[in-house]
C-alpha cells in the first residue's frame, strides 16, 4: 500500500506509531490535506487504509450500515488527478468523509435507520452531500443511526447497536453514534451528523470526539429526513475543532430549498480558528454544571480554570428559573409525529415498539399545548441570548454522565436540558473532549451567540490546543471483540 511504502516517514514525523500501516486513519484532516497537497500522501492511499481499519474493527463497533467502496475509490483517483495538475479544490479534497444514514445519496440505498426504507435509493444528494462532493470529499460509507433518529444510543433493532470504541460494552450516544464511532476508531476522517435534541453533541460527548451544532439555519437540511422543522439541525463531527471548522467552511451556506436556511454568506471558519481568545468572556452555566456527577463536574471545573490561564474571564450564570423545556418539547414531539405520519402515511406496522412510543407522546400534544410550545421555546431563545449579551460563550457539561451499557432505548427517558436546551434555543454548540471518567471520555459544551459560530470555534481549537485531550485514541486492540 502507497500509504506503508512511501507514507512512513511522513507519519512518524507526526508523531504516529507506524506499526500499523491504517494508522493513517487517525491523521487529522489538516494533516491529510498538507500531505495531499505536497504529494507525500495519495488521496486513494488514505482511502485504502481507511477501509482498512472499517474492514478490521467495524464487524465489533457496527459504526457503519453501508460502505461505498467501488465510488469512494473512483472520487480518491480523482483528487489525485486534480492534486498531480495542481488542481486541488480546497481542504477536503481526497479527504474521506462518513455521512449519517438519514441523509439522501444519489443510487445508495439511504434507511433513515428504519426498516421500511430499506432498498430506498434516492435519486438524488443530500444538500449536504453534494457540497462535499463539489470540495472534492470522497464519501466512503452510510453510517448506522438510532431507528428514524428518535433516541439516543444507536442501538438499532433493525441494524444492530453501535458499540463505543473506547469500551465495546457501552453505545456511544445517538443518534449520530455511527458516526462519533467511526471518527473515534480511525474509520473516517470527518462525517456528517444531524442534531435534533443533541445528537450531535451527546456521541461527540461519549465517543471523545468534536461534534458541533451551528446555528439554527446556517446548514441547509434539504435531502436529509426531516424529523422536527422547528428543532433540526445540521453539522461536522471530527476528532478536532479545526478539522470540524474545514466541514463546516464547506457545508454551511444558502440552501433555497430550505426554508429556514439563512441566505447570508458564512464566515470564514478556518481563519476564525487563529483568532486570540484572550479577553474573551466566558460564563458557566451554573444548573447544567450542578447537574452533572461529581466526576464530570470535576472535569468541567479544570476545564474552566483552562479557558482562564488562557485568558479568557470565566464566571457563573444562571438559567432564569421560568424557561419551560418540557413545554417547548411539546414542539418537537408533535412535529416529529407529523413527519413521521407522512412519511410511512400512517402505517407505524414496521416500527419498534419503543418509536412507537415517543411518536404517541406527540399524537397526544394538543393545539392549545403546541401553542404553549412555541411561546415557551421563544422564551428560551431569548433567556439564552439574553445571558450571551455580556458574554461571548456559555460553558456547560456536553452531558451529565459518560457512556453508559449498551441496552434497550427507554422511551420514556427524558431528554437532559444539556443539549436539548440548546435547539430549543437555536445557538450554535459544540461538544469537546475535556477529560476522562474510568476511561470514558467526556465533553465540554460551548456555546455562543446566534450566527456567531466563528467564536465557539475559535474556544474549542484553543481549548484544544491547550489541553489534547482529543488525541487520545483507544487501543486498537480493544475493538476487535465486544463485551
Amino acid at each position: 500500500m502507497w500509504v506503508w511504502q512511501h507514507g512512513k516517514d511522513f507519519l512518524q514525523r507526526l508523531g504516529f506509531c507506524v506499526s500499523d500501516p491504517a494508522i493513517a486513519g487517525y491523521l487529522s484532516i489538516t494533516e491529510a490535506d498538507a500531505a495531499l497537497a505536497s504529494g507525500e500522501l495519495s488521496a486513494i492511499s488514505l482511502t485504502e487504509a481507511v477501509f482498512d481499519r472499517v474492514e478490521k474493527f467495524d464487524p465489533a463497533l457496527n459504526a457503519y450500515v453501508r460502505l461505498m467502496v467501488e465510488s469512494a475509490t473512483a472520487e480518491a483517483v480523482a483528487a489525485d488527478v486534480r492534486a498531480r495538475r495542481g488542481d486541488r479544490l480546497g481542504p477536503l479534497d481526497g479527504i474521506p468523509i462518513a455521512v449519517k444514514d438519514i441523509f439522501d445519496t444519489a443510487g445508495v440505498v439511504t434507511t433513515y435507520g428504519a426498516a421500511r426504507f430499506s432498498e430506498h435509493r434516492p435519486d438524488t444528494d443530500a444538500h449536504v452531500v453534494r457540497k462535499l462532493r463539489e470540495a472534492g470529499a470522497v464519501i466512503i460509507g452510510k453510517t448506522n443511526t438510532h431507528e428514524l433518529a428518535r433516541g439516543t444510543t444507536t442501538d438499532n433493532a433493525h441494524y444492530g447497536a453501535t458499540r463505543n470504541p473506547w469500551d465495546l460494552s457501552r453505545h456511544p450516544g445517538g443518534s449520530s453514534g455511527g458516526s462519533a464511532a467511526a471518527l473515534a476508531a480511525g474509520m473516517t476522517l470527518g462525517a456528517l451528523g444531524s442534531d435534533t435534541g443533541g445528537s450531535v453533541r451527546i456521541p461527540a460527548h461519549m465517543a471523545g470526539i468534536s461534534g458541533l451544532k451551528p446555528t439554527f439555519g446556517l446548514v441547509g437540511r434539504t435531502g436529509a429526513r426531516p424529523l422536527v422543522r422547528a428543532f433540526d439541525h445540521v453539522g461536522p463531527m471530527a476528532r478536532s475543532v479545526a478539522d470540524c471548522a474545514a466541514i463546516l467552511e464547506v457545508i454551511a451556506g444558502p440552501d433555497l430549498n430550505d426554508p429556514d436556511c439563512s441566505s447570508q454568506p458564512p464566515d470564514a471558519y478556518i481563519r476564525a480558528l487563529s483568532v486570540d481568545t484572550a479577553g474573551l468572556r466566558v460564563g458557566i452555566v451554573s444548573g447544567l454544571r450542578d447537574d452533572a456527577v461529581a466526576e464530570i463536574r470535576e472535569n468541567f471545573d479544570s476545564a474552566g480554570n483552562v479557558l482562564g490561564a488562557l485568558g479568557m474571564t470565566v464566571d457563573s450564570w444562571s438559567l432564569p428559573p421560568h424557561l419551560d423545556l418540557v413545554g417547548a418539547q411539546m414542539v418537537s414531539r408533535a412535529q416529529g409525529y407529523v413527519s413521521i405520519h407522512h412519511m410511512y402515511e400512517g402505517d407505524f406496522s414496521s416500527i419498534t415498539t419503543p418509536v412507537i412510543e415517543r411518536l404517541d407522546a406527540g399524537a397526544d400534544v394538543t393545539a392549545p399545548n403546541y401553542l404553549r410550545g412555541i411561546e415557551a421555546r421563544e422564551r428560551i431563545e431569548q433567556a439564552i441570548s439574553a445571558g450571551l449579551a455580556d458574554r461571548d460563550v456559555l460553558i456547560s457539561p456536553a452531558y451529565p454522565y459518560p457512556a453508559e451499557p449498551v441496552q434497550p432505548f427507554d422511551p420514556r427517558s427524558n431528554d437532559v436540558p444539556h443539549a436539548s436546551l440548546f435547539n430549543a434555543s437555536r445557538h450554535p454548540a459544540l461538544s469537546v473532549p475535556m477529560g476522562f471518567v474510568r476511561g470514558l471520555p467526556v465533553g465540554l459544551q460551548i456555546v455562543g451567540r446566534m450566527g456567531d459560530d466563528a467564536t465557539v470555534l475559535a474556544v474549542g481549537h484553543a481549548f484544544q490546543l491547550a489541553t489534547k485531550h482529543h488525541l487520545r485514541r483507544p487501543v486498537d486492540q480493544s475493538l476487535s471483540s465486544p463485551a
